[in-house]
Formats: C-alpha cells, sequence, structure tokens
C-alpha cells in the first residue's frame, strides 16, 4: 500500500498549472496530516489519520 499522501505529487513539477492554483497541507491539533489541492478543473484532498495510518482521498471533479 502506497503511504503518500497525494499520488499527484509523484510528479512535483506538474502540480500548480495555471494562476489560481492552491496546494496546502497541514497536522490538525488532532495529529491528521491533510493535503488539498485544488485547479480549475478539480478538488483533491487527502487525510492520514494518526491512530490507523489510513488514508482517505478524496476527488470532485469540476
Amino acid at each position: 500500500m502506497d503511504d503518500k499522501l497525494l499520488p499527484v505529487a509523484e510528479n512535483i513539477n506538474n502540480i500548480l498549472k495555471e494562476p489560481g492554483d492552491n496546494l496546502s497541507a497541514k497536522i490538525t491539533p488532532s495529529g491528521r496530516e491533510v493535503v488539498k489541492l485544488e485547479t480549475a478543473d478539480e478538488k483533491i484532498s487527502a487525510v492520514r489519520y494518526p491512530t490507523t495510518g489510513k488514508i482517505v482521498e478524496t476527488i470532485v471533479k469540476k
């Protein structure tokens, strides 16, 4: 199982392509690791839960 939060991050040079694209990452007070990518075409988010290590990925196409 892949432990990367965003598979798109494999090609880091092509994540942010247009003005207005946004990439953010944070660790919440409860220890969750959150990565979000928003482009004109889609929103991608991934959350890794500290207790289980499970990653939940959500992709929304606009």
